[in-house]
């Protein structure tokens, strides 16, 4: 039914705009489209997102047949879907350019990174279509109202560009909270400079909050941040250890590293390194090994 093909495009900084990035081919009564998959799994991809080319026979519906597509796993390595498991597409218009599509309430578990990836590969996939200006998606018939823009078109989104492009981004930072042993989440609006991977860029973020927010002491350096079979490796300086006072201050502020981290596609794990070798143990909490994230200490 497809043919593998690979059309990379780096996320880029919302930008003003309408109209269609790629145009379909057709050839004997089928057409050929770019399905967006997000690119974000791969760690030598310097790309957020790409398209991989399948073809539609002309006696299929198109809109349902991208749809479907969209939710299948990819065939091209690397690529994932940006849609959670278990989505249904309940409903679906398309009037005066504008398609609407009415999402079951597993949309409603995408935020930040997540968010922006399933928007962009929604929005470049059907905006090739001729008749679609525009996407707005709804989950059981109401607007996201964290979303920070409502009807998006493929240039609002992405525009194809170079490695040289900054990438705007909605993530969530977890931050330790005033009032008690909790993580706060803030979602704030990021810029990844061209030389940052997405995790490094995250990362940084998190650690320009406070050191009241962090819980990170002064004296403590992010050496490096690398991504190895779905572990996120985050190398500290060498004061990381002995910086380390209460063990419940500490296990609060590494699982705010954590679970930032981890709501980013393709990281399962973090594991803290000190001087590139694994951090000793912090009383029961194994820094030696990769840590999953403790959504429990969110608020």
């Amino acid at each position: 039914m497809s043919r593998k093909g690979m059309t990379a495009l780096l996320c880029a900084s919302l930008l003003l705009g309408s109209g269609c990035t790629s145009t379909p081919r057709s050839e004997g009564g089928s057409t050929e489209y770019l399905v967006y998959y997000s690119a974000l799994a791969d760690p030598d991809s310097q790309y957020a997102v790409a398209g991989e080319s399948h073809t539609i026979p002309a006696q299929e519906e198109t809109i349902s047949a991208l749809l479907a597509l969209l939710l299948e796993p990819p065939e091209t390595p690397g690529l994932t879907s940006p849609l959670p498991a278990g989505l249904r597409l309940l409903e679906w218009q398309l009037e005066e350019g504008q398609l609407h599509l009415d999402f079951s309430e597993q949309y409603y578990t995408l935020s930040g990174v997540d968010m922006a990836l399933a928007d962009a590969c929604l929005s470049l996939t059907f905006c090739q279509l001729e008749e679609v200006s525009d996407v707005y998606v709804t989950v059981e018939g109401r607007e996201i109202p964290y979303r920070p823009i409502q009807q998006l078109s493929a240039n609002d989104i992405l525009l194809t560009g170079g490695v040289d492009e900054p990438l705007e981004l909605w993530v969530d930072l977890r931050y330790l909270a005033a009032d008690g042993p909790y993580l706060d989440i803030e979602r704030r609006k990021i810029l990844k400079q061209p030389e940052q991977t997405i995790p490094q860029a995250v990362l940084a973020a998190w650690a320009d909050g406070t050191p009241a927010q962090t819980g990170l002491p002064e004296d403590v350096q992010i050496r490096s941040v690398t991504l190895q079979d779905g572990i996120c490796i985050v190398d500290l300086s060498p004061s990381f250890p002995a910086a380390l006072s209460q063990e419940s201050q500490a296990t609060l502020m590494i699982y705010a590293m954590v679970n930032t981290l981890c709501q980013l596609e393709g990281i399962e794990a973090v594991q803290l390194y000190v001087e590139g070798q694994p951090a000793p143990p912090l009383g029961a909490l194994p820094l030696d090994q990769p840590l999953l994230p403790d959504p429990a200490l969110e608020q």
